[in-house]
């Protein structure tokens, strides 16, 4: 679809640029090796934080109003974003502003001014936004789900923090956090957009020019890139303790553990109830998925959105279309270096809740159900493949997607994977595939279950941990 150039500079910042034909605009996407499971505990949601603070100030931007106005007197985009495993910064502009944004994006990245002023009301920012996000139990449940499923490990705090960890940090915390995580080999710069621009040479003059610059907090900062993949040692599923836990918190989950009888204790890991007055139920339920790496994750993918990843999908069929259980149901998947979800989420009448959970744990059940013809069929694989191809075509027409999607390839897994290639290998799946991962990831007694709802009694869920 696209050619690409990689190379890393001799200041060691890898770039990876893709030109486009027929594109006008180009996006400058830095991504950064790091996202929350590596916080420690006292750290947790300094990686989000330090998204906000970006855009707080800079030298050459010394305000938050001076970095906007010139963002906006060029009628360009530019916004951040922070996961467990990776944290983004972009620019996206017209492609004869590509001086401009390249400038912007290293300059909140190597020269942000981190005021303890503008920290100390930035923290009331984002203890508001805990409070919306906890507030919309659509999206809170996922983090109630999260916190259960991935107890013990990097992957089960908020990515946003708490307000108690989010009101503690300081200027020197940053500080840290950026000599830990932020020199230029843990980064990754990906431009991608206008080939006459983004095609030619000079443009490494300019990146070179841009993220050269340097203070005392950019000289300190680690010069190597951080393989944090070799770092996991943990598998979250398994409850093991992982490597940022301190002593004390691990005597005190030691003590939690012994106190508690087997059976109890297994409901607790994949189960979780939080009582709201509420009008609406939301659930996440989900198996133990495939890590990033898995070879069977393309099969995966495409089994996902024969489940629930449309309007013509099994689950919006028979939950939402057929019964009217739900406005929303969806299948979903997630995957990290080491560990994964297979599941499903939806919004659905209080009344109906026991029937909404069963008839959707059942389309997943049906999948091993060869006898009753309930595994997926050859007509709805040739449709999810077409499905696919249609949809990346359109997505990857925006410089922004291609960014990101490229980077992220490079940055997690490093490799290079154009869309082409990936649509090839789904398109490669097999049937028996698709099949082999439903029966290896759907297992009795591996489900896990969080709810958000006006429901007091938590024996009536029980059954469908089985």
């Amino acid at each position: 679809m696209f050619s690409h150039n990689f190379q890393t500079l001799d200041n060691g910042l890898p770039v990876l640029r893709i030109p486009m034909p027929g594109v006008k605009s180009v996006t400058v996407l830095v991504l950064a090796n790091t996202g929350s499971r590596y916080e420690t505990p006292k750290q947790q949601g300094i990686a989000h934080f330090f998204e906000h603070m970006v855009f707080k100030g800079s030298q050459n931007y010394p305000s938050a109003q001076v970095l906007a106005t010139t963002i906006d007197g060029v009628g360009a985009d530019f916004n951040a974003f922070t996961s467990k495993e990776y944290t983004g910064y972009y620019v996206k502009s017209a492609s004869r502003h590509v001086e401009l944004a390249l400038d912007v994006v290293s300059d909140m990245l190597l020269t942000p001014k981190l005021r303890q002023k503008d920290i100390d009301r930035e923290k009331g920012v984002i203890i508001e936004e805990i409070h919306m996000y906890e507030d919309t139990p659509q999206q809170y449940v996922g983090n109630l789900f999260d916190r259960m499923a991935f107890a013990s490990s990097g992957l089960e705090h908020d990515i946003i923090g708490s307000a108690e960890t989010v009101s503690q940090i300081t200027s020197a915390d940053f500080q840290g956090f950026l000599k830990q995580w932020y020199g230029l080999a843990n980064l990754l710069l990906v431009v991608a957009g206008d080939e006459s621009v983004v095609g030619r040479e000079q443009i490494l003059k300019q990146i070179k020019e841009a993220f050269s610059k340097q203070d005392e907090q950019t000289a300190g900062r680690e010069k190597h890139k951080i393989a944090v993949r070799a770092d996991l040692k943990t598998n979250p599923f398994d409850q093991q303790l992982d490597q940022q836990l301190s002593q004390q918190q691990s005597q005190q989950l030691s003590q939690q553990l012994s106190q508690q009888p087997d059976q109890q204790l297994s409901q607790q890991r994949r189960f979780h109830l939080e009582t709201r007055p509420t009008k609406q139920a939301h659930f996440v339920l989900g198996w133990p998925g495939l890590d990033r790496y898995d070879d069977a994750r393309y099969a995966l993918s495409l089994a996902n959105i024969m489940l629930g990843g449309n309007m013509s999908s099994r689950l919006f069929t028979e939950v939402r279309e057929k019964r009217g259980l739900a406005y929303y149901i969806r299948s979903t998947t997630d995957a990290y270096h080491d560990t994964g979800l297979f599941g499903a989420f939806a919004g659905v009448d209080p009344e109906r809740i026991n029937e909404a959970l069963e008839v959707t744990i059942n389309e997943f059940k049906k999948l091993l159900d060869d006898k009753h013809g309930k595994v997926f069929t050859t007509g709805e694989l040739k449709r999810v493949k077409e499905f696919v191809t249609g949809k990346m075509a359109l997505s990857y027409e925006d410089p922004q997607a291609v960014a990101q999607y490229y980077g992220l390839k490079k940055l997690l897994a490093d490799e290079i994977e154009s869309p082409d290639e990936t649509l090839e290998k789904l398109c490669a799946v097999e049937l028996d595939q698709v099949q082999q991962v439903m029966e290896r990831l759907i297992k009795p007694g591996e489900l896990r279950l969080a709810l958000i709802g006006p429901f007091k009694d938590k024996a009536q869920f029980k059954k469908f941990l089985g």
